[in-house]
C-alpha cells in the first residue's frame, strides 16, 4: 500500500461539512469525506507547528521532553523506518519551519523539496520597498511580514502561490515515480496559516464588499486592542478563502492519483496540526504576543476547542463509503498507523544504520539504531478502521511544552471521553528566570493576561467553553487531574517536568 499524507497547517475542523455546519466552502474535501474514515474526535498532542511534526514523525508526545526545536539527532522517525524497509519516502513542503534554521525535519526522507518563501523564510531581498496591506501596528512581527511581502512580490497568478506550487511539485513527483514499488508522499503545506493573501475570487466568496485594512498577518492577542469587529470578520474571510484554495488543490492531487491509476493502491490521509481563534474568548490567534518595555513577550493561550480539535480523514484503497469514528485519537497515533499500513508493525524490532554528518567539516559517521515499537506513545488507528475496537483511550492530553516551568507557557487541556475538559497550567513557584522561546521573552505570571488558574468545562452542554464549573465539581476536577498526572508518568515524562504539576491548585 502506498501512502499520501496531506498536512494543511492551521486548518480548523469546523471548515468542513462532515463536522457539522461548515464555516468554509470545501467541495473537494466534502467529496473526499464521503469516501473516507472521518474521525470526529481527533486532537493535537504537542502544540504548535514544529512540536506537532515531531509527534507525527516519532509517534511520541514531544511536549514532555522538547520544545520548538530541531529534529533530535537520536529520534527514530517514520520515514527512517519506511526507507529502511524498502519504501521510497518523499517530502514536499512549503512549511518553512521544518527545514529553515537547521531544523532538519527532512532528514530521513529519501528525497525532499522545499518550496521557498512562506512566512518567516529568509529568501528574497528585493523589492526593497513593499506596500503594507494594513496599519503596521495591526501586524504581528512587521519584519517577518515584510520578508513575506518580498518573497511573494513576483506572483502573477494563483499557481504561483504556495499550496499550488507544493501540490504541483507533488503531482510531478507522482508522475516521475509511477514505477516505485511502495512510497510515502508527505505533502506539508502551511496554508491556511497566516499570512492570508489568497486570490481575490476566493475572497469574494466570503466578503466581497470589504474595503478596509487587509490584516493578513494579525497581532496575536485580544482583538479589541488592535482591530475592529469588522476587521476581525474580514480576517476570518481571508482565512476561509485560503482554506477554500487548499481544498481546490487537494482535489488536484486526488485527480492526479486517479489519472495515474494510483488511487486503487494508495491510502490518503488529510490532517492538520491545530486551529486558530477568530474572536472566540476575545482572542485572535493561538497565543498572546505583546510588547512590554520594548520587548516582545510570549504567553500561551488556553487550548480551546477550535485550536486543539483537528480534522482527520483517512481514505483506504477501494473505500467508497464514509465511516464516522467517534473514538478519541491524537497526532502521535498517525505514525504507528502508517507503519501498520505499510505492514511493518510487529512485535519484532526494526534495525539499521543512519549517517550522521558533521556539518562543519562534511565528515560522515554511521550509528546503529533499533526501533522498539513498545516505546512509542501513539496507537495505530487500524483496529478502529477494521471494527476490532471502538476506543483507544479514555482521555486526550493537548499541551504546550512542559520544559518551561511557568504557568504562562505550560498550558494543557485534558479532554475525557465523557465530554469534560480541564484546562491546567501547573502549580509552579514563581520562575527565577525569563528563559527564551522563539526569541520572545516569557511573561512574568504577575503580568499574565490569559488565565493561569485551572478551569473545568462540560463540552456537551457548553461547547464554547464559556462557563467554568470547577467550583461545583472539585472532586471531578481532582480526579481528571489525577488521571492526567498518571498519564504523564506512563509516557515517561521526566520527573522535573511533573514535579510542579502534581497539585491541581
Amino acid at each position: 500500500m502506498n501512502i499520501v499524507f496531506f498536512m494543511s497547517d492551521s486548518f480548523r475542523y469546523d471548515n468542513l461539512s462532515c463536522y457539522g455546519t461548515p464555516r468554509a466552502r470545501t467541495p473537494r474535501l466534502d467529496k473526499f469525506s464521503a469516501q473516507a474514515n472521518v474521525f470526529n474526535n481527533a486532537y493535537l498532542g504537542s502544540f504548535p507547528t514544529v512540536p506537532n511534526r515531531l509527534d507525527l514523525l516519532t509517534g511520541c508526545f514531544s511536549f514532555t521532553k522538547h520544545e520548538w526545536s530541531p529534529l533530535p539527532a537520536d529520534a527514530i522517525t517514520l520515514p527512517q523506518l519506511l526507507t529502511a524497509s524498502g519504501f521510497v519516502t518523499q517530502l514536499m513542503a512549503d512549511t518553512p519551519h521544518l527545514m529553515g534554521a537547521g531544523f532538519n525535519y527532512c532528514r530521513d526522507f529519501s528525497g525532499w523539496e522545499w518550496l521557498r518563501g512562506q512566512e518567516t523564510d529568509a529568501w528574497k531581498t528585493a523589492p526593497k520597498d513593499v506596500k503594507w496591506p494594513a496599519d503596521e501596528k495591526k501586524i504581528r512581527n512587521p519584519n517577518f511580514a515584510k520578508r513575506y511581502l518580498r518573497n511573494s512580490a513576483w506572483w502573477k497568478s494563483e499557481e504561483d502561490r504556495f499550496t499550488p506550487r507544493t501540490v504541483k511539485a507533488a503531482c510531478d513527483w507522482l508522475e516521475q515515480n509511477q514505477d516505485q514499488d511502495q512510497f510515502l508522499l508527505w505533502v506539508d503545506t502551511f496554508d491556511p496559516h497566516e499570512p492570508w493573501d489568497p486570490p481575490r475570487h476566493y475572497v469574494e466568496m466570503y466578503d466581497p464588499d470589504y474595503f478596509g485594512d487587509e490584516i493578513i498577518y494579525p497581532v496575536y492577542g485580544y482583538w479589541k486592542k488592535f482591530a475592529t469587529e469588522r476587521e476581525v470578520q474580514h480576517m476570518y474571510a481571508l482565512y476561509r478563502a485560503e482554506a477554500t484554495m487548499v481544498d481546490h488543490w487537494f482535489g488536484v492531487l486526488l485527480d492526479k492519483l486517479d489519472e495515474l491509476g494510483m488511487a486503487e493502491d494508495t491510502a490518503v490521509i488529510f490532517a492538520s496540526d491545530h486551529g486558530f481563534l477568530f474572536g472566540e474568548h476575545g482572542l485572535v490567534g493561538k497565543s498572546v504576543i505583546q510588547e512590554i518595555d520594548g520587548s516582545m513577550v510570549y504567553e500561551a493561550a488556553r487550548l480551546y476547542d477550535p485550536i486543539r480539535r483537528t480534522p482527520l480523514m483517512i481514505r483506504l484503497p477501494g473505500q467508497t463509503q464514509r465511516k464516522t469514528i467517534p473514538a478519541l485519537v491524537q497526532a502521535p497515533d498517525l505514525m504507528p498507523t502508517m507503519l501498520e499500513m505499510a505492514g511493518l508493525v510487529t512485535t519484532e524490532t526494526i534495525s539499521g544504520s543512519e549517517k550522521i554528518q558533521a556539518l562543519q567539516c562534511g565528515v560522515f559517521d554511521t550509528k546503529d539504531w533499533q526501533f522498539k515499537p513498545d516505546a512509542i506513545h501513539g496507537k495505530s488507528l487500524m483496529p478502529l478502521l477494521r471494527d476490532e475496537t471502538t476506543r483507544l483511550r479514555d482521555l486526550v492530553v493537548c499541551s504546550n511544552t512542559l520544559i518551561r516551568h511557568t504557568p504562562v507557557m505550560a498550558k494543557s487541556a485534558i479532554v475525557t471521553e465523557d465530554g469534560w475538559c480541564l484546562h491546567y497550567s501547573g502549580n509552579y513557584a514563581k520562575p527565577t528566570s525569563e528563559g527564551k522561546l522563539a526569541r520572545a521573552k516569557l511573561l512574568n505570571p504577575d503580568l499574565a493576561c490569559v488565565p493561569i488558574t485551572p478551569a473545568l468545562y462540560h463540552l456537551p452542554t457548553d461547547p464554547g467553553e464559556e462557563k467554568d464549573v470547577l467550583k461545583e465539581n472539585q472532586a471531578l476536577a481532582g480526579e481528571i487531574h489525577r488521571r492526567y498526572v498518571n498519564w504523564l508518568e506512563q509516557v515517561g515524562t521526566p520527573a522535573e517536568h511533573i514535579a510542579e504539576r502534581r497539585q491541581l491548585m
